[in-house]
């Protein structure tokens, strides 16, 4: 019994304690080239290659970690958050600094996901999508063209989310109508959760405007909290309006759930999409830092490059106004663009 005793406490000791992986990482440079821009410019490629492949090892096998590394540097800049510099010395053909990368946890994490590098539990969200047809809500009805739209995409998947549409097998609940649906009461929301098996239902309403544009509005109805936006039919296709509604309504429901997620710990939260044009990388990463040091921002989430602009989400506190006083005071300025804003 001592023995075995004895090789438990042993085997206590021997195993390695599992660690909290961190996203920023800290690289000091010290990189010579023609001249101190060049030089620069390597450091910070280096950095991030360096930074990227250290964080990404420790969520994947040793065979996939092998598979990152062939990633060009332009595809690893998409999963870098932001490069803070300190000590930094130039001059001549040298290039000194202590640079902390920050890597993209989310986007980073899908890619490991999508390319099936690492497994991630689903979240299984319901959605119910209203259309306003004739002047009044319908939900079950043929000509419900939302829900329609929404059943051909099967099962859709962003990131660790599973958003299903709601089926046919929820008409078994009398009382939900279309305007149940839009303003449900309590007993009608523990019904489709129980019959659901989760709490987590949004309903997607989907309103005709003029030019044959919609506007829709997504209400978490756990929370009781609502976004609304417009998509435009610029091409005059219904379809592809269609398609444009529910992406845009997948990336609206993915930051909704995201300040769900920061209001249980006690912090309000809110989040914008926005795009900036940058002239070159160095442009961009200099103005992310500026961004991620303002005060009212939390974070700021890189979502893809590409022809010159980034496409990006704030995570702030406090006011909108705040916000944007913040970004005057350091010389950006802003400019409403449908459901995201443009920074300049």
């Amino acid at each position: 019994m001592k023995k075995l005793f004895l090789v438990l406490i042993l085997l206590m000791f021997c195993l390695p304690a599992h660690a909290k992986i961190e996203y920023a990482v800290e690289i000091p440079v010290n990189v010579e080239a023609e001249n101190s821009v060049v030089a620069k410019e390597k450091a910070l490629i280096d950095a991030q290659r360096q930074a990227f492949l250290e964080v990404a090892q420790k969520l994947v096998s040793e065979k996939d970690a092998e598979q990152l590394s062939t990633l060009s540097d332009d595809s690893i800049q998409y999963f870098i958050q932001s490069v803070g510099v300190e000590n930094e010395k130039a001059g001549g053909t040298k290039y000194v600094a202590d640079l902390t990368v920050q890597i993209n946890e989310r986007l980073l994490k899908d890619y490991l996901v999508e390319n099936e590098m690492i497994k991630m539990e689903a979240e299984d969200l319901l959605i119910i999508p209203v259309y306003k047809a004739n002047s009044y809500p319908i939900l079950w009805e043929e000509d419900n063209l939302w829900r329609r739209h929404w059943r051909s995409k099967g099962l859709v998947k962003f990131g660790s989310l599973q958003m299903r549409t709601i089926s046919d097998q929820f008409r078994n609940i009398p009382e939900l109508s279309a305007e149940n649906a839009l303003y449900m009461p309590n007993e009608v929301y523990e019904q489709i959760t129980a019959l659901n098996g989760s709490d987590r239902i949004y309903v997607a309403y989907a309103e005709p405007t003029g030019n044959d544009d919609l506007k829709i509005t997504l209400k978490n109805e756990k929370t009781k909290t609502e976004e609304s936006f417009d998509v435009y039919n610029d091409k005059k296709d219904r379809n592809k309006l269609f398609d444009d509604a529910i992406e845009k309504s997948v990336m609206f429901i993915s930051n909704m759930e995201r300040d769900a997620k920061n209001n249980d710990n006690s912090t309000v939260f809110h989040s914008l999409n926005a795009v900036y044009m940058y002239q070159d990388m160095k442009d961009w990463l200099t103005k992310s830092k500026v961004l991620a040091e303002l005060e009212p921002v939390e974070g700021i989430d890189t979502q893809s490059f590409g022809g010159g602009k980034v496409n990006f989400s704030i995570r702030y506190t406090g006011s909108l106004n705040a916000l944007w006083d913040a970004l005057q005071e350091n010389g950006f300025s802003h400019e409403a663009a449908g459901n995201h804003y443009i920074i300049r």
